[in-house]
């Protein structure tokens, strides 16, 4: 009989329990350039931001904590010399934990390097991270394409780089239970004119943008870049929402296995099981909370378990499927999962006949 994973299910257990918690208070990183303060600053609140920053600066800052919903977990500043490339900061950034990146005075130079390391960073390396990136045509969903140009909050317009911060306050203040879409923004007075098929266009071009709407000025739709998409990446991967709930479950159940299953654990089916079992309550907490559609599944991945096996010389045409399943796959756990991520309502139609 197998021990078991009891420090694997603590885990789970603790993350599902606090997921609302978490997802509704993101961490955002700034990058910004000034000639004080340099390199990193973790700021919490107001009375954190570093005293000789530049005004605009701590402008930006502050736009960040302002928040949505809440105000974000906490706000990692990385401050370049004038002079300094965007990588130093992404090099240390890398060592953090944060949900969405933004840079206030981005040039295009910057852009092209911040968009490069994002995709890197959740296609490769598998680290789930966002961008908030001022009119960059991304088309993918870890880069989020705010156009909107010269945004009026009290007596300054704000340029799509520059609101990048207020964007990432507002979604990282957004709990998974909600979308960003109509969110007002009660702080701006102003923004260009734009008619009705001029912002459906931006929209339907993956871009996200402020309009006004029922007597407010308002998010148009929360939407991140991703135009083209794929079997594997439909329409649903285009929603701000649907993205951060689906990342939120990859880091949850990525941290738990490398803190407490890589090297800790036998790799016997009973343990492969037991990590099974461990995994599917996680997600039936997030059902629960209706984050995800119920009747999630976790299981043996057979497709890719017999393509090792086969890579490995095995002959498997005298084996049953149920011995395939639980064949010795040495170092290798193959697994797979099915869920469906709930959207926010946002397009309803309304027909009442009298």
């Amino acid at each position: 009989m197998a021990i078991g994973l009891p420090s694997i299910n603590i885990s789970f257990k603790e993350l599902a329990t606090t997921v609302k918690e978490r997802s509704a208070r993101g961490i955002i990183a700034i990058v910004l350039k000034d000639t004080k303060a340099l390199g990193f600053n973790e700021i919490h609140e107001k009375e954190d931001i570093p005293a000789d920053l530049s005004v605009e600066n701590k402008d930006y800052i502050n736009m960040a904590l302002m928040g949505n919903v809440n105000a974000p977990n906490k706000v990692l500043v990385y401050v370049l010399g004038e002079e300094e490339e965007v990588q130093s900061a992404l090099d240390f950034l890398e060592t953090k934990e944060f949900n969405y990146l933004c840079m206030s005075k981005a040039i295009e130079a910057d852009k092209t390097v911040i968009k490069s390391w994002i995709i890197k960073l959740r296609d490769t390396d598998k680290v789930k991270v966002k961008a908030i990136l001022g009119k960059v045509a991304g088309n993918h969903e870890g880069i989020i394409n705010f156009t909107t140009e010269d945004t009026l909050v009290g007596t300054k317009k704000y340029s799509a780089e520059e609101f990048t911060s207020r964007i990432a306050g507002i979604i990282a203040g957004t709990p998974l239970s909600q979308s960003i879409t109509y969110t007002k923004l009660s702080d701006v007075i102003d923004i260009p004119k734009s008619t009705k098929a001029d912002a459906e266009s931006k929209v339907n071009n993956g871009e996200l943008i402020i309009i006004k709407e029922a007597g407010a000025i308002r998010i148009a739709r929360g939407i991140n870049s991703l135009t083209d998409l794929t079997e594997e990446k439909g329409e649903m991967f285009q929603k701000i929402k649907i993205v951060d709930t689906l990342d939120i479950i990859h880091s949850d159940i990525r941290k738990v296995i490398i803190d407490d299953y890589i090297g800790k654990v036998t790799n016997s089916y009973d343990n492969k099981c037991l990590l099974i079992v461990s995994i599917k309550s996680y997600l039936e907490e997030l059902e629960k909370s209706a984050l995800i559609e119920s009747n999630s599944t976790v299981e043996i991945d057979f497709e890719a378990q017999k393509s090792y096996l086969k890579s490995k010389g095995i002959d498997l045409s005298y084996m049953t499927s149920q011995e395939i399943k639980e064949a010795n796959t040495g170092s290798k756990v193959f697994l797979k999962a099915t869920i469906k991520a709930l959207d926010a309502m946002e397009d309803i139609d309304l027909s009442i006949e009298i």
